[in-house]
């Protein structure tokens, strides 16, 4: 490097300490989300979870099969489904194009704020900002969703 480096030959870059710093802390800056993806489901509880889905939810989904659409997708089945696949159910060309698999994972992440998650997504729920909350609604929805 030398002269045009704008440091001696031989000496460390002043930018070393940063450059380790940065190793040292992406991958806490990087695990961030997924952290609590990996967590979900831990502590959670389900009849909290269906206090939720009563208060929050149930106005525009159903979780019962033969109930169908409201205004949200019907949401039985929804564990191993694509987004923007129920059928019956007009989406936002963003649901159909987002192409990710509906998991305790991608729907952690999804309820914490589903228009970041999803650009152009018509569902206007503001979401869980706890990471409790979102673990009890997911634990619900996995056994009510069957």
């Amino acid at each position: 490097m030398g002269k045009d480096a704008g440091f001696a030959p031989g000496m460390a870059s002043p930018l070393l300490p940063v450059i380790v710093n940065s190793f040292a802390t992406a991958p806490k800056a990087l695990g961030k989300s997924r952290k609590g993806a990996a967590q979900t489901l831990s502590g959670s509880d389900a009849k909290k979870g269906a206090n939720l889905f009563k208060t929050r939810c149930l106005q525009c989904h159903s979780v019962v099969e033969a109930e169908g659409n409201k205004i949200g997708p019907n949401l039985h089945g929804l564990f191993g489904r694509k987004t923007g696949s129920v059928e019956g159910y007009a989406y936002t060309d963003a649901n159909k194009q987002k192409g990710i698999t509906w998991n305790e994972a991608t729907l952690y992440e999804y309820l914490e704020n589903p228009k970041k998650y999803i650009p152009g997504t018509k569902m206007a729920f503001g979401g869980l900002k706890k990471g409790k909350d979102r673990n009890d609604l997911i634990t619900y929805l996995q056994d009510s969703c069957k």
